[in-house]
């Protein structure tokens, strides 16, 4: 069997080869992603080469590399606000793979056989490589050197693209059944082109910046940026009597425009992930439902009598409609997650600022960092086990509706379904009456009158006690009898809220106290309390402050010593000779050279008779001034 690194590619290949298929495809993807990790690296290591080191190592002054070879950055998930979509375009053209790692398509690639203990090391390698050959992409986009940059990132993202599509439509006739399998790398390759024209558009202005000759702009972000500071000017303005409301329909109901905030990078690209991985996943489950539905009549008309046969299909075919109108409100809903996590993240972090939220820190710094990193990949997984909850609930839904409602009702046994759903709903209403019974009892019967005319409720204080115990008493085997069906309903809510809120990680599915044990939740706090210390506005403020008045005092100052030693050698002896001057007797506690360790009686006669005349001298200092001290104030006195 071929392999290929992409889902329609393998699925193909397998469809051909049952169907006898002679086409011979000329592009090898396996071979295509194992060689691309040769320009990848290439383009790495240039990118580092021009990259320039903040500080000089000592480990490597051997090496004449001029602080060469830094470390390339290739996106910053923490502070970043510029160029959001930029990543995600190149976080989108990695989304096919990032899907098919779920599914070990890309393990198929090592040719090699492993034990089952070692299937763990496997997938890491498999997903090392596709970061490192998707690295440039991300490399590309956050280097200083806008021309070489643009350009290797150019001829690498028209390279994948060219290749991804040559490989769709290779031996490939367009048909209902290969439909979805074409539309699949849609966004991946709607990506691509994306970053073809980022890359092409910063290549014509890093040219027009050459031929001006203008330096290039350091692509480095400013400590506070604007949105931040307009929300700490915010701050400090007196707060408005009326907040002024949104006209339209939107910005009523949907979204509230904030000019006070921006998401981050991490934020976009997740979302961009979040929605082509469910894009991909829908496709995988159309595509597979209905071969799998097809399977499964095939098996069980082979086990049924032929008489039930027709009734066996019916049965399949409402199995399938069902599953397949159940997936429009599961994208729908899930959709909506995406978009609702979004919500969350600004409301939540906003009230963090303010510092009114409810959201409580309980794990140690180096497992809340843990959880900031691993939060992009959770979401997506999430997500992804959510909308196939949601779709099992939703399917579950249909088929109670349609074997209680629809098929009874089509066989002539409406009368039947109508005489069920009457005895229900009379005792729903039974239940309800008793309840609002109790409520009414203890509103008018079992409490005291107001403390106050103008109270909007009683007091919970007891009125007529006797009558009141008589009442719990023979109520108290009702309750017992009720309490099994409200167990149920219970166990039924809490399977159906935990299934539907899965793919939502910003709301624990555990009780109170227990939150410790919902992963997906602490990975949201964790990353939550990342951004918090690294993003607050206000700490922000105070820091980009502190570096401007230190900016400015040292461009004020006047000239002296310690400015002209342009070495730090030359300050540092500098500073060395003066704190020698004012404390001599630190001569004898300074480490020798080697060339001294040999003890010399001179040289260690010079250094006694310098300690001596050190405390002599402050001895003598010291007495003068409690003389004149005594003398000043005996002349007080007198």
């Amino acid at each position: 069997m071929e392999y290929s690194p992409t889902f329609q590619t393998f699925t193909i290949n397998n469809e051909s080869r049952d169907a006898g298929d002679s086409c011979q495809k000329n592009i090898r993807m396996d071979l295509f992603v194992h060689i691309s990790l040769i320009p990848a690296v290439l383009i790495t290591l240039l990118l580092s080469f021009l990259q320039k080191r903040a500080m000089h190592q000592k480990s490597i002054d051997k090496v004449p590399l001029g602080k060469r070879f830094g470390i390339v950055v290739p996106v910053n998930f923490i502070s970043s606000h510029s160029n959001r979509w930029s990543y995600g375009a190149a976080c989108g053209a990695t989304a096919t793979t990032v899907f098919l790692l779920f599914f070990n398509k890309y393990s198929g690639y090592f040719h090699f056989k492993t034990p089952t203990w070692a299937q763990a090391l496997v997938y890491l390698l498999s997903a090392l490589e596709v970061g490192m050959d998707y690295y440039p992409f991300f490399a590309c986009l956050s280097s200083n050197h806008k021309l070489i940059a643009s350009s290797l990132g150019f001829c690498y993202a028209l390279s994948w693209f060219c290749v991804q599509v040559a490989d769709v439509f290779e031996c490939r006739q367009i048909s209902d059944k290969s439909l979805i399998l074409i539309i699949t790398p849609i966004p991946s390759l709607v990506s691509c082109l994306f970053l073809m024209g980022k890359f092409l558009h910063t290549l014509v202005n890093a040219i027009r910046l050459l031929y001006r000759s203008e330096k290039e702009q350091d692509n480095e972000e400013p400590l506070l940026p604007n949105h931040l500071s307009s929300y700490v000017r915010h701050l400090l303005k007196p707060a408005p009597e009326k907040q002024p409301t949104p006209s339209s329909w939107i910005g009523q109901k949907m979204y509230v425009w904030d000019p006070y905030f921006k998401f981050p990078t991490r934020m976009i690209v997740t979302a961009v992930l979040c929605v082509i991985c469910l894009y991909n996943f829908v496709l995988l489950d159309l595509f597979f439902a209905p071969k799998l539905v097809q399977g499964l009549d095939d098996m069980t008309l082979e086990a049924v009598n032929l008489t039930y046969a027709n009734r066996t299909k019916m049965y399949l075919q409402i199995l399938q409609d069902n599953w397949f109108y159940s997936t429009f409100p599961s994208i729908f809903t899930s959709a909506i997650y995406i978009v609702h996590v979004l919500s969350c993240y600004r409301n939540q972090l906003k009230k963090l600022y303010r510092g009114t939220s409810e959201v409580s820190f309980t794990n140690s710094p180096p497992a809340v960092l843990a959880a900031s990193i691993r939060y992009t990949g959770n979401q997506i997984a999430y997500l992804l086990w959510g909308y196939f909850l949601l779709h099992i609930i939703f399917f579950l839904i249909g088929l109670i509706i349609s074997f209680v409602f629809v098929i009874p009702i089509n066989e002539g046994n409406g009368m039947i379904v109508l005489e069920g759903l009457g005895y229900t709903l009379l005792g729903l209403v039974l239940i309800m009456a008793i309840t609002c019974a109790q409520i009414l009892a203890s509103q008018f019967w079992f409490l005291q009158d107001k403390l106050s005319p103008t109270d909007k409720a009683k007091p919970l204080a007891i009125n007529n006690r006797r009558a009141f115990q008589n009442f719990s008493y023979f109520f108290m085997f009702y309750s017992t009898i009720l309490g099994f069906g409200t167990c149920l309903i219970r166990v039924t809510l809490n399977v159906f809220l935990g299934s539907w809120l899965l793919a939502r990680i910003d709301r624990p599915i555990f009780p109170r106290g227990y939150e410790v044990a919902d992963m997906g939740y602490s990975t949201w706090v964790g990353m939550l309390q990342v951004d918090l210390y690294h993003t607050h506005p206000v700490m922000l403020s105070f820091c980009h402050f502190l570096l401007q008045d230190s900016a400015s005092r040292m461009q004020q100052s006047s000239p002296d010593v310690l400015q002209d030693c342009r070495k730090k050698q030359g300050r540092t002896k500098w500073h060395l000779a003066y704190t020698l001057m004012n404390n001599p007797t630190l001569i004898l506690s300074r480490k020798q050279n080697k060339s001294s360790s040999v003890p010399n009686p001179e040289r260690q006669y010079a250094l006694e008779r310098l300690l001596i005349s050190a405390v002599l001298s402050r001895y003598q200092t010291q007495t003068e001034q409690d003389n004149g001290h005594f003398t000043e104030t005996t002349g007080r006195e007198l």
